[in-house]
């Protein structure tokens, strides 16, 4: 589930530090939970052996606070790049406009925060 690597949630807890989260597993399994919108999908969830915070196992996915799995990122990437308007893409998408606009700003910070660029070249010019 976790790698090591991943740090508690916890901002007051020593394993909150990813120097200190690397060094051995900090978290035990705690039980599962149900999604609301998919009773029969079991999730699982862990606790920190040291602070005692509880998270799921989609904690540290980029989906985690989403509401609507169901939006496809790189058509709305797409769209929105096109020059459609967040209120368009809201009523194409049936949400409301704020969860475009947080959905593109989550989009700009994982590309922010992974040092990602996109270099989109013009296709080459045939030659007569």
């Amino acid at each position: 589930m976790i790698n090591t690597n991943r740090i508690c949630p916890n901002p007051e807890c020593r394993f909150h530090n990813p120097e200190h989260a690397a060094t051995k597993r900090w978290y035990r399994p705690h039980g599962y939970y149900s999604c609301p919108n998919n009773p029969e999908k079991q999730i699982r969830r862990y606790r920190c052996s040291t602070c005692g915070r509880t998270f799921s196992e989609t904690y540290f996915t980029r989906l985690w606070h989403m509401q609507r799995k169901d939006i496809d990122e790189v058509e709305l990437l797409f769209e929105w790049c096109k020059g459609t308007s967040i209120t368009d893409l809201a009523k194409l998408y049936a949400c409301s406009p704020k969860a475009i606009e947080m959905r593109i700003i989550r989009m700009r910070e994982l590309a922010h925060s992974k040092d990602v660029v996109i270099d989109i070249e013009a296709p080459a010019q045939k030659r007569l």
